[in-house]
């Protein structure tokens, strides 16, 4: 039994999709932890369309511990993305501290959470845990592009929870932009950052919907888009390649004039002028997206989300 609890005021976060199975297990969990550690703390749980007993299964559970949990439900007017909705959470927090859970999954032991707060003490103003074990290969893929050509100090990997200090958040909102991907604005907003890696002995997986699916791909690419050159350095491999095409091709066909072997006619001419378009098509590509990446630096749309209501689950 803790004698001495945290004084600093602690949410948490945690995102909601279809988690009938595992929400009320989790936030039995969760509530334990700060209930034993934390003298003030608040739950925001966001409902982002669950379209199973979810909600029923916390308000059932809420209603049979009768504690003084302080439990706020986030509605958001239908599926959102888990970017967006943990934003919402995200803005309705006020504790000094805020814990950011993605998902119901627990593969981690209770004081997990305590170690990475405890780093947040230290300093770090963003603190995460990441399981070694149990990444899926499409991920393991992203992280890989995107910690090659990334600017950020940090490098991205795949968390299981996260705790951000009030300075991180008011960092981010403060940002002249809004970037769709929480993770990487955390690691490019300048501020000290932690990663501890567990070793998973569970390796839980959460299972995606097509439309989940789809929203995360698009999201990998937009932060692809933001936070790296790869596309740019495509382009300019690209336009390298077909320079040494022309090059090849109008050296070769200066050679043909002197040689008494002739190729077909018209065949090096042809594919001198399509070297060269392919060429300064590649050129104007790298131009194009060099200064689309200024430009998405400067001005960036921010993220919305459209909330439906707001229910206190405690009193």
């Amino acid at each position: 039994m803790v004698t001495s609890k945290e004084k600093n005021f602690i949410s948490c976060v945690i995102y909601l999709h279809n988690e009938e199975n595992t929400a009320a297990g989790f936030l039995d969990k969760l509530c334990g932890v700060l209930k034993e550690y934390f003298e003030k703390y608040e739950i925001v749980c966001v409902n982002d369309g669950c379209m199973d007993q979810t909600v029923d299964r916390i308000k059932s559970f809420l209603a049979k511990e009768e504690t003084s949990h302080v439990v706020s439900l986030i509605n958001l007017s239908g599926y959102q993305g888990v970017e967006a909705a943990m934003n919402a959470g995200r803005d309705l927090a006020v504790g000094d501290f805020i814990f950011e859970f993605d998902n119901c999954v627990k593969d981690f032991e209770d004081s997990l959470i305590m170690e990475v707060y405890h780093k947040a003490l230290e300093g770090y103003d963003v603190a995460a845990a990441a399981p070694k074990k149990g990444v899926p290969f499409t991920s393991w893929l992203f992280y890989k592009v995107y910690n090659w050509d990334s600017h950020s100090r940090g490098k991205l990997r795949q968390e299981r929870f996260r705790i951000v200090s009030r300075r991180a958040v008011n960092r981010v909102n403060q940002l002249n932009n809004s970037i769709p991907y929480r993770k990487a604005l955390y690691m490019n907003c300048g501020l000290k950052t932690y990663t501890i890696a567990y070793n998973n002995k569970v390796l839980a997986h959460k299972s995606r919907n097509r439309e989940e699916r789809g929203l995360r791909s698009v999201l990998a690419m937009d932060t692809i888009i933001i936070f790296t050159d790869i596309l740019e350095k495509v382009s300019m491999l690209l336009s390298t390649v077909f320079l040494a095409v022309l090059l090849f091709i109008s050296g070769y066909l200066i050679h043909s004039f002197f040689s008494p072997l002739h190729p077909v006619e018209g065949w090096l001419s042809i594919m001198a002028l399509m070297s060269f378009g392919f060429f300064m098509l590649f050129v104007m590509l790298t131009l194009i997206f060099k200064y689309l990446a200024v430009i998405l630096n400067m001005q960036f749309r921010r993220q919305q989300y459209v909330i439906e209501g707001v229910e206190k689950l405690t009193k």
